[in-house]
């Protein structure tokens, strides 16, 4: 087994205190030393010296080996054998595990990221798809980390190190099983995914039906209208048994996910909070009826859907028929479903009494109210959703946006912290760390024209930055490691600006060599 930590240059990253939050802050990404890459660093603050330094280290990069036996690592001339062993060209962490103690004594963490698209403009040097390729890239990926030498390495290799594809045998389980069958091959377009208390991770497949179209001429079936039925579930996977078959729970409904909260509640049952992935997307729950630990905990229970109610939200009550579970975003809109502004991450807090959810604006909305606070906005606000007591069952939830997003002065209706110093746009990913911050991740699709993409930290009495993407590339979420002196999180798609391809991206981060694309990358943020 081969360890990777490397240390990018001791690249300084800040720490400021602010009571029992933490704000943060960074002068740029800085590449690797030999050259000089050029970075957006319009909202940045002057730094002082209460900041406290980080280092950013490399964990995985594209091409980087997943399994032993991947074969090097020819960007120009991509195989599925490339495809089926190393870290894919984009992701998106899904959940993060800590597996039984080891009797060696050392630390491990199982990661696993969500991969959803793979643009053959960035992907292929003549910009020509090569589908064959791009559907073994896209899909699942779990690493296997350890803590060694003071820091976190992924190990190549690992004993649960493994990916999922298109290839990838899945069970369909739950009560939409019988009529659209209870296997298939392949998990397609994963956008986002959630580890739960009972030790699985749930992985949310997105827009499959491009992926349908892409790989008609491929195999597995994907030519055949009837296929389509089989993708768009939330899918369960154990990620410590590297043999588990992946489930698709069909009683979750088949919906394009942009983000997944799992609870485990007083009684043992499982909640599942999610969002639909669209420009006017409604929030759902799913409560089940037996204990979480149950294999078929997720086969039966009761699915809802959020109405707006005064300053709040209602749960309406969805059937578990057949045609509501396949057409759930159509069954949505006829129970009255409030339509959030491109609804994305969820964050659940410990004490189960906050839900956060991000929104990324819709510009064809005509009019606001309560939880969407303006018309035509295409940057974006953060919602957070109050439990009763911490009752995730509770048939109503108080509800305000928290953070509306935009540059102060220049679009209207922005609210941020007291003397925040700075502003984002476009919220897509959301993680609470062990002291109870909020971390957003920022994702304008690489249209970074107005500002870099980051990671930032949100309480209510601060905004910080602790990471400012690379040119064209967005954040994949946060991770946090058991000690809290490690976070990570995933830099997608650099260099991918609108005008970008592979031969001319907007940067080549993170080696900056003429010979190398750029990589998405999957970074630790160190303290200490």
């Amino acid at each position: 087994m081969r360890r990777r930590g490397l240390i990018l240059g001791g690249v300084p990253l800040f720490l400021l205190g602010h009571g029992a939050a933490r704000a943060q802050s960074q002068i740029g990404d800085t590449p690797l030393p030999f050259l000089q890459d050029k970075q957006p660093d319009k909202q940045m603050a002057a730094l002082d010296d209460r900041f406290s330094p980080f280092t950013r280290i490399v964990l995985d990069r594209w091409g980087d080996p997943v399994l032993p036996d991947a074969p090097a690592f020819v960007p120009a001339a991509l195989t599925a054998d490339q495809a089926n062993t190393q870290f894919p060209y984009d992701g998106v962490i899904a959940g993060m595990l800590i597996p039984p103690p080891a009797q060696d004594g050392i630390p491990r963490l199982v990661m696993v990221l969500a991969t959803p698209d793979i643009p053959a403009r960035m992907v292929f040097p003549p910009g020509q798809d090569n589908p064959a390729v791009a559907g073994r890239m896209q899909g699942v990926t779990v690493v296997n980390l350890q803590y060694l030498g003071g820091r976190w390495l992924t190990v190549d290799g690992g004993y649960q190190s493994r990916r999922l594809s298109d290839a990838t045998l899945c069970a369909i389980s739950g009560p939409a099983s019988g009529a659209i069958g209870t296997s298939v091959q392949g998990v397609l377009a994963p956008e986002t995914g959630s580890a739960t208390p009972w030790g699985s991770v749930l992985l949310a497949e997105g827009h499959s039906g491009a992926w349908l179209t892409r790989l008609a001429d491929v195999g597995y079936g994907y030519g055949d209208p009837t296929q389509a039925a089989r993708f768009g579930w939330l899918v369960e996977l154990d990620a410590f048994n590297p043999n588990d078959i992946p489930i698709k729970r069909t009683a979750l409904g088949r919906i394009p996910r942009g983000g997944v909260a799992a609870a485990q509640i007083a009684d043992g049952r499982p909640v599942v909070f999610f969002t639909q992935d669209a420009p006017a997307g409604a929030l759902f729950r799913f409560i089940g009826t037996t204990n979480a630990t149950a294999g078929t905990a997720l086969d039966s229970g009761t699915l809802a859907v959020a109405r707006l109610s005064g300053n709040g939200i209602k749960w309406v009550d969805l059937g578990d028929d057949v045609p509501t579970l396949v057409g759930l975003a159509g069954a949505a809109q006829v129970a009255g479903a409030e339509m959030f502004d491109a609804p994305g991450g969820l964050a659940l807090s410990a004490d189960g009494r906050s839900l956060y959810m991000a929104c990324g604006g819709n510009p064809a909305r005509t009019t606001p109210d309560a939880l969407n606070p303006r018309a035509g906005d295409d940057n974006g606000h953060i919602i957070e959703f109050s439990l009763p007591g911490g009752d995730a069952t509770a048939p109503g939830f108080a509800a305000a946006p928290v953070l509306v997003a935009g540059q102060p002065g220049v679009d209207p209706g922005t609210q941020y912290p007291p003397t925040a110093p700075y502003w984002l746009r476009k919220p897509r990913t959301l993680a609470l760390d062990h002291a109870g911050l909020l971390w957003i991740g920022t994702d304008q699709r690489g249209d970074t024209a107005r500002m870099a993409d980051g990671l930032f930290t949100w309480s209510p009495a601060m905004l910080g930055q602790a990471y400012q993407a690379p040119t064209g590339a967005a954040m994949g979420g946060a991770a946090f490691a058991p000690a809290g002196q490690t976070v990570f999180a995933m830099v997608r798609h650099p260099g991918a600006t609108p005008e970008a391809s592979y031969n001319f991206p907007a940067t080549r981060w993170p080696t900056l060599r003429p010979d190398m694309p750029p990589q998405s990358t999957l970074i630790g943020l160190v303290s200490g």
